[in-house]
């Protein structure tokens, strides 16, 4: 289906679950979606800023991250993450700088470099104390980074 604007209550339901997020709905301005079958994108001036399956994945994208600057569900990785980051590994506790310590399991988190440029969404593998203590093992699940297929499918 072709891009087209979205109605005002459409706009006020996406803007309640960004904010859902702690991220700034107000960013939100002009929205048109994308519908192919059951996945959905909506732009932001002819930028992908949420990407949305069906029920299961609602996920905000690096442009609508780099935008909002959310200061909260932040992990900080050291310089030496961030190319496999960039490539979609997942992240390793030994690469965390910085973690929001409210992040629990199962949360989505945002990972961003040491100068606050937002690389990919993810799933907490487990709580931020634990992760910062343990300093081993997987931390981040990555469900959306650069180039993946997010990106090829509705960056144009």
């Amino acid at each position: 289906m072709p891009k087209h604007f979205i109605s005002k209550k459409e706009l006020k339901s996406l803007k309640d679950r960004v904010d859902q997020l702690g991220l700034d709905p107000e960013t939100l301005a002009n929205v048109e979606v994308e519908e192919i079958k059951d996945e959905k994108c909506y732009f932001v001036d002819k930028k992908p800023f949420i990407y949305e399956k069906g029920k299961e994945a609602f996920v905000p994208t690096l442009f609508l991250l780099n935008e909002a600057r959310p200061s909260a569900a932040y992990v900080s990785v050291d310089d030496g993450a961030v190319p496999h980051v960039m490539n979609g590994a997942n992240v390793f506790a030994q690469g965390i700088t910085e973690i929001d310590m409210k992040v629990k399991t199962g949360d989505m988190v945002f990972v961003r470099n040491k100068d606050g440029i937002f690389l990919a969404v993810g799933i907490a593998e487990r709580d931020a104390r634990e992760i910062m203590e343990n300093r081993k093992g997987e931390a981040v699940k990555l469900i959306h980074y650069p180039d993946d297929r997010i990106f090829k499918t509705f960056y144009k």
